[in-house]
C-alpha cells in the first residue's frame, strides 16, 4: 500500500481514523472488513478464525505470503488479501486522478 514511515499519521480512508504506524492501519481495515460478522476474522486465503484482527493479521504475514492475495488492482500491479485494502488504494489512484481530471474540464 501507499504508506509513508511509522511515526507518520495514517489515516484510514474509509473513516478517517488515523493511526501512527501502517501495521495499526492495516489491523484496523481488518476490522473494517469484518464489520457486522460477530467479532470473528476468517483468514481470506485458509479460512482459519481468530477472535482479535490483529491476530489474523500475524498469522497472514507469518503463513501466507504474496501469492495468496486474492485482491487485485486493477490500476496497479498491488495484489490485497482484503477488499477494504483494495477500496484505500482505489481511492489514491481516484484522488491522483483529481487534477487530471480538473485539467480536463
Amino acid at each position: 500500500m501507499c504508506f509513508s514511515q511509522e511515526g507518520i499519521n495514517h489515516e484510514c480512508k474509509l473513516c478517517n481514523q488515523m493511526f501512527d504506524s501502517p501495521a495499526k492501519l492495516l489491523c484496523h481495515l481488518i476490522e473494517h472488513s469484518f464489520e457486522g460478522m460477530g467479532g470473528t476474522f476468517k483468514c481470506p486465503v485458509c479460512f482459519t478464525a481468530f477472535v482479535q484482527a490483529n491476530k489474523l493479521q500475524q498469522h497472514i504475514f507469518a503463513v501466507h505470503g504474496q501469492e495468496d492475495k486474492i485482491y487485485d488492482c486493477s490500476q496497479c500491479p498491488q495484489k490485497f488479501f482484503f477488499q477494504t485494502e483494495l477500496q484505500v488504494i482505489y481511492g489514491f489512484h481516484y484522488q491522483d486522478s483529481i487534477p487530471v481530471l480538473n485539467r480536463l474540464l
